[in-house]
């Protein structure tokens, strides 16, 4: 059909300050944009942002692979998805590069056809995203005050990093949030895989008087999930866990989590993300998009992902402010504590 022209530059994106979580401190990121041209000169544009600490591939293998880049594009519009997963498959073990490619194949076909993403896929949508904050391991005493800023931004979930290497500071952070924004905030914490199971456990139960929506990643071994889930009352979140489609897979045919985390920059795009929520959905099994610290282009497929899961859940997509302004501006800005995206 199309023998597709590619280039690309690569980037360097500082955040504004460190941050920081129990496992890792993201301070920039590094990349690449994509730019497509098809033999009928249509245009498109994607993001490849690798992030090897958090289980993709490195960037000199990014890199690599565009230098010897060659695809003939062949879509067959009665099975779209499917036809673009077979036309992207030589990138499977590359899911950030595959997942820039994915986006700039559906922004090229969107020019061709006039359309947009959820149209071309044929998928309903959400006309807004619901999106929570974030909270990193600031000082207990300054939690609350940042709460409050939060909420005062129309935020309504907030998600809390945990995982000190001293416990009661993660207590009392999560106590001074939730006497400040109250009962009808939804909390969750992420200790980012960072405690033992007998540990987690003794911490969930300590953390249960909260009423967390859930814990993301308490521990890292799938088991220890399984230990955990019949023993503390707040539901249990698979993010790190979660770095293929066949760690997906298992992880829902196993039950081991109530949500997912779904990261599609590290999943490989916007299709693969979709079907592992399908799966999940079918098993009551519920779904949240959240962002790697991508750039503004690979932010349109962390959104198009959330707004074609189609759920009323705040998903984590709130990290441009992380960012030095750049010449890109947000396409999806929040406002009031979720992402305007009806056509």
């Amino acid at each position: 059909m199309n023998n597709l022209e590619l280039t690309y530059v690569p980037y360097s994106a500082n955040l504004k300050k460190p941050f920081q979580t129990a496992g890792t401190t993201i301070t920039e990121r590094n990349g690449f944009i994509l730019f497509l041209k098809s033999s009928e000169k249509s245009t498109g544009i994607g993001e490849a942002a690798p992030l090897p600490e958090f289980g993709s591939e490195t960037y000199e293998d990014v890199e690599n692979a565009l230098e010897e880049f060659s695809l003939k594009l062949n879509i067959d519009f009665t099975n779209i998805e499917e036809s673009i997963e077979q036309n992207l498959s030589a990138y499977n073990n590359l899911p950030s590069l595959k997942c820039g490619l994915e986006l700039a194949i559906l922004r090229l076909l969107c020019n061709e056809k006039k359309t947009s993403i959820p149209i071309l896929l044929k998928k309903n949508y959400s006309d807004f995203i619901f999106v929570n904050a974030v909270i990193g391991l600031i000082p207990y005493y300054e939690a609350g005050k940042t709460a409050t800023d939060l909420i005062k931004k129309g935020y309504k979930t907030i998600k809390i990093k945990v995982g000190r290497n001293d416990f009661e500071e993660d207590l009392k952070t999560v106590e001074e949030i939730r006497k400040a924004v109250g009962n009808d905030i939804k909390l969750r914490i992420d200790a980012n895989a960072k405690w033992e199971k007998e540990e987690a456990l003794q911490n969930l139960t300590s953390l249960e008087q909260f009423s967390i929506e859930y814990a993301e990643q308490p521990v890292k071994d799938s088991n220890d999930f399984l230990f955990l889930k019949d023993k503390t009352k707040i539901p249990l979140a698979a993010d790190e866990s979660i770095r293929t489609m066949d760690d997906a897979y298992e992880i829902i045919a196993d039950n081991t989590a109530s949500f997912l985390i779904l990261k599609p920059m590290m999943l490989g795009g916007i299709i693969p993300t979709l079907k592992i929520a399908e799966l999940a959905k079918g098993k009551g099994i519920k779904c949240i998009v959240t962002s790697s610290f991508e750039n503004m282009i690979g932010r349109i497929s962390m959104v198009n992902a959330a707004a074609l899961i189609n759920n009323n859940l705040s998903h984590g997509l709130a990290t441009a402010d992380y960012f030095h302004e750049t010449d890109i501006p947000d396409p999806y800005p929040v406002l009031e504590g979720k992402i305007l995206f009806g056509f």
